[in-house]
């Protein structure tokens, strides 16, 4: 116990020293999240990149521990296999997610990059090697352990991405489902998870000083992909696979809220046929902001909701049975609640999606259409001469384009429609093909997801035939 308390004070201290030197050394090169964005609900350019302290701030006394001799040092030596896969994998989930915050690779890369994390993960001992199923008992997986542990780690990260949208938020759910994880493993006298969830705890608690409304910085991507990593592998070691009445259930209690969230993502995405891994402003915590709840409540409400779902969680190995009930009553309630008020109980609602759905989906065919005729009544020559703002025009007049910027090599920018720099609204910027410095900027002020694959495809694609030889 005292070492578990040891790693989380040190956690606390390194990164309440470090978050502050990274967020002002982000602000001088312009590491920000561009408020623009029609998503965003902050107001004010905010450093992205305080992943890096927060990863730092976990690895301080994990690192000070394994230098020293002492208890937790045989214990790390004695597994190191487990421990070095542990770190590389937090290290390169890092990795991947700073790459997104800089250079925003396309999905597909950024999903390969992690499922290549939860295999060395899988490899290095971090498993799941049974499932205990309601009403059927312990299954052993046998050859589905490799995928269903890669699924988990995976599907943990994405789900802490998508649930990092307001400040605080995923950090503070991360501390309570931490916090909960830290005492299951003091419970089982596990005191080596018990250091590894302590650290993270006291680094979530230390980011939060700076993170918790108003933030002055973010996690970011980095943060997000490490913090969901470090749970996923973490749960794992806390999950008491031996035990015939918990395996994987508290973990994924304690992770309720980010899975739930998560689930009606992907749920909402496919009814309005977008992208799985689209930007939008359509999560739970949107949803609360949109019913009239304030950025702080908005958060407390979440991380209240967390509290119970980590009781529940801690009712499966508690022999009080008015403690249950009094638990799973109030959590199905509140459970209920959130999800009736958010719409997703309501036909009428699911309704409204799917036919939002089809009309994005016509609008996508429309400015396929209307490309594919552009590119072929227009001569190659448009992006040398003056007529890039007659294709921009009738982009913005017959499309859902609200305005066009086309940057020459020389520095010289065309605005065409309706186009503010500080406006709010999604952008996709596009590189004009056989060409040398120039880019197209498109805006879409009135949406509050991204543009579609195909929206971005069929941009492409009249840019490539624009300039392409002899077209």
């Amino acid at each position: 116990m005292k070492t578990g308390m040891a790693a989380l004070v040190l956690g606390f201290l390194v990164t309440v020293w470090l978050t502050p030197i990274f967020r002002d050394w982000a602000l001088k090169r312009n590491l920000v999240d561009d408020p623009r964005e029609g998503r965003r609900v902050h107001s004010q350019p905010i450093p992205r990149i305080g992943g890096i302290a927060l990863a730092l701030g976990f690895l301080a006394p994990i690192l000070g521990l394994a230098i020293y001799e002492n208890d937790i040092s045989t214990l790390i030596y004695e597994d190191s296999r487990a421990v070095v896969t542990l770190l590389v994998g937090a290290a390169l989930a890092l990795g991947i997610g700073l790459a997104d915050d800089l250079f925003a690779p396309s999905a597909k890369v950024r999903l390969l990059g992690l499922t290549g994390v939860g295999t060395l993960s899988w490899l290095g001992g971090h498993r799941i090697d049974i499932l205990d199923v309601p009403m059927v008992g312990v299954v052993d997986v046998g050859l589905w352990s490799g995928p269903l542990t890669v699924l988990w780690i995976v599907g943990i990260i994405v789900a802490f991405n998508f649930i990092d949208g307001l400040d605080g938020l995923a950090a503070g759910i991360a501390l309570i489902a931490t916090g909960t994880m830290f005492l299951l493993a003091f419970m089982e006298k596990n005191v080596l998870w018990m250091t590894w969830s302590g650290a993270m705890a006291g680094a979530l608690a230390g980011f939060l000083v700076f993170n918790f409304n108003p933030a002055s910085i973010f996690m970011g991507d980095s943060g997000s992909n490490f913090l969901g990593y470090v749970m996923a592998v973490v749960a794992l070691g806390t999950s008491r696979k031996e035990s015939t009445a918990v395996a994987l259930l508290i973990p994924m209690l304690a992770l309720g809220l980010p899975i739930l969230d998560t689930t009606l993502t992907m749920l909402r995405r496919a009814l309005l046929r977008e992208g799985m891994f689209l930007s939008e402003r359509g999560h739970l915590h949107h949803r609360l902001l949109d019913l009239g709840l304030s950025h702080r409540r908005s958060v407390l409400a979440l991380w209240g909701i967390t509290v119970l779902l980590c009781l529940a969680g801690l009712t499966v190995v508690s022999e009080a049975s008015l403690f249950q009930v009094v638990v799973g009553t109030t959590l199905s309630v509140v459970v209920f609640a959130l999800m009736f008020a958010t719409g997703y109980l309501r036909p009428v609602h699911l309704r409204t999606m799917w036919n939002r759905g089809l009309d994005n989906q016509a609008r996508d065919q429309a400015l396929a259409g209307l490309t594919e005729q552009l590119a072929n009544h227009t001569d190659a020559e448009a992006f040398n001469t003056g007529m890039v703002t007659t294709v921009l025009s009738r982009l913005t007049q017959d499309s859902g384009i609200s305005g066009a910027a086309y940057q020459r090599t020389s520095g010289e920018t065309v605005t065409v429609g309706d186009y503010d720099e500080e406006a709010k609204g999604v952008r996709a910027h596009l590189e004009v093909p056989a060409t040398e410095g120039q880019t197209v900027t498109f805006l879409w002020r009135d949406r509050t997801s991204g543009p579609t694959r195909s929206e971005v495809n069929s941009l492409k694609k009249l840019l490539l035939k624009l300039t392409e030889p002899g077209s």
